[in-house]
C-alpha cells in the first residue's frame, strides 16, 4: 500500500510539474514578436485630396520605421478590390491587415477568413459591421474620429451662419457615398442638430460620392431646380469639403457668391477650404484628422510584441472646427 501510495504520488507530482511548465503559454496568445513586420493596408481609393494626404501619411510613416514594410492595395472606390486584398494579403500571410472599408457592411467571410488564420485587423477613419453586430470580435479595434460629432459641429456651424435671416432658410446637403460609414455618421449627426430647430430646412439632399466634380454636377442640378421651382438657396452642407469645392464652382458660375450668397460648410479640413475660407468664399469646415500611419504602428507593435491591445475599441481622433475666422492664420501649416 505504500508503495502504491509513493508511486501514485510521484505520478501526481509530474503531472503538476509538466502542466506548471506549460502554464504560461496556456494562459493567454503567443506573442509573435519579431525583428521586421509586413503590414498590408486596404485604401478606399483616391476621392479627395484628404484621401491622398491620408495614404501618403500612411506610406510615410512606415516607410520610415526600420521594423515595418507597407504593402498598399488602392481599392479604386469598389468593395470586391478591397476583399481581394485583403484575401492577397492572407495569402501572403503578412503580420497584420489596416482596412479603411468603402462600404460598412459586407465583410463577414473575408474578416472571418483574416481570424482565423490569426491575423489582426485594423479598421480606421471608416468602421464597418457584420450581420451578428459584433464587429469587435473580428477587428481589433478602429482608429478614426467621430463622425457624427464631426457632422453635429458642420450642422451647428452651418445653423450660426444663417442665424440672423429672416423666416424659413433652405439649405442643399451633400452626402457622401452611400453606405459609407462616414457618411451615414455624419448625416446622423446632422440631423441630431437640425431635429432641434425649423428654421433651418434642408430643402435639397442628394448623394456627391465625396467625388469634387460630381459635387460639381449635383449642385448644378439642383441649383436648376431651385430656380425653377422658385426656392431660394442659402446654404449648402457638404459631407465632404471636396463635393463643397466643386459645389462651390457651380454656384459661381451660377452667377452666385459662394460664401455670401450661399452660405458653405464642409468636412475634412482640406488646403482648399482653407484657402476659400480665407478668401471669405466659404464658412466653415470640420477638419477630420490624420495621424493614422504613426497610430496604426504604435497599436500593431503592442499587440505583436507584447499581446497588448487597446483598453478601447474605439481609439478616437480628434474633430476641430475652422472657419473664417481663424483659417487665414491655419492655412501656412495645412499639409493637404
Amino acid at each position: 500500500m505504500k508503495k502504491a501510495f509513493g508511486i501514485l504520488l510521484g505520478l501526481v507530482l509530474l503531472c503538476q510539474m509538466v502542466f506548471a511548465g506549460g502554464g504560461s503559454e496556456q494562459a493567454g496568445p503567443v506573442s509573435k514578436k519579431k525583428d521586421k513586420y509586413v503590414v498590408g493596408f486596404s485604401q478606399v481609393g483616391s476621392e479627395s485630396e484628404w484621401r491622398i494626404a491620408m495614404s501618403t501619411e500612411m506610406q510615410e510613416a512606415y516607410a520610415a520605421h526600420p521594423r515595418f514594410t507597407l504593402i498598399f492595395s488602392d481599392a479604386q472606390q469598389k468593395q470586391e478590390n478591397q476583399i481581394a486584398a485583403i484575401r492577397n494579403f492572407i495569402q501572403q500571410k503578412v503580420d497584420a491587415i489596416v482596412l479603411c472599408p468603402v462600404v460598412a457592411t459586407g465583410w463577414d467571410a473575408v474578416l472571418s477568413e483574416a481570424k482565423d488564420s490569426g491575423i489582426p485587423v485594423l479598421l480606421v477613419n471608416r468602421t464597418a459591421n457584420t450581420v451578428g453586430n459584433d464587429i469587435e470580435k473580428y477587428t481589433t479595434c478602429f482608429i478614426g474620429p467621430d463622425n457624427i460629432y464631426a457632422g453635429e459641429l458642420a450642422a451647428q456651424a452651418l445653423i450660426d451662419a444663417l442665424a440672423k435671416e429672416p423666416g424659413t432658410v433652405n439649405i442643399v446637403e451633400l452626402q457622401g457615398t452611400v453606405g459609407a460609414s462616414s457618411a451615414v455618421d455624419r448625416g446622423t449627426g446632422i440631423q441630431n442638430v437640425f431635429g432641434k430647430q425649423n428654421k433651418v430646412v434642408i430643402k435639397y439632399s442628394q448623394t456627391g460620392d465625396y467625388n469634387r466634380s460630381q459635387g460639381k454636377q449635383v449642385m448644378e442640378s439642383i441649383l436648376k431646380s431651385a430656380q425653377a421651382e422658385g426656392v431660394k438657396i442659402r446654404g449648402l452642407l457638404a459631407h465632404s469639403d471636396n463635393m463643397a469645392l466643386g459645389a462651390m464652382q457651380a454656384i459661381a458660375e451660377a452667377g452666385l457668391k459662394p460664401g455670401v450668397d450661399i452660405k458653405i460648410v464642409g468636412v475634412d479640413g482640406v488646403r482648399g477650404a482653407f484657402e476659400a475660407m480665407a478668401e471669405g468664399k466659404y464658412t466653415a469646415s470640420v477638419e477630420n484628422p490624420l495621424g493614422f500611419g504613426n497610430k496604426t504602428i504604435e497599436v500593431i507593435t503592442d499587440i505583436l510584441d507584447n499581446n497588448k491591445y487597446p483598453s478601447e475599441w474605439w481609439v478616437k481622433l480628434k474633430n476641430d472646427l475652422y472657419t473664417e475666422a481663424n483659417a487665414g492664420a491655419a492655412l501656412p501649416n495645412r499639409k493637404y
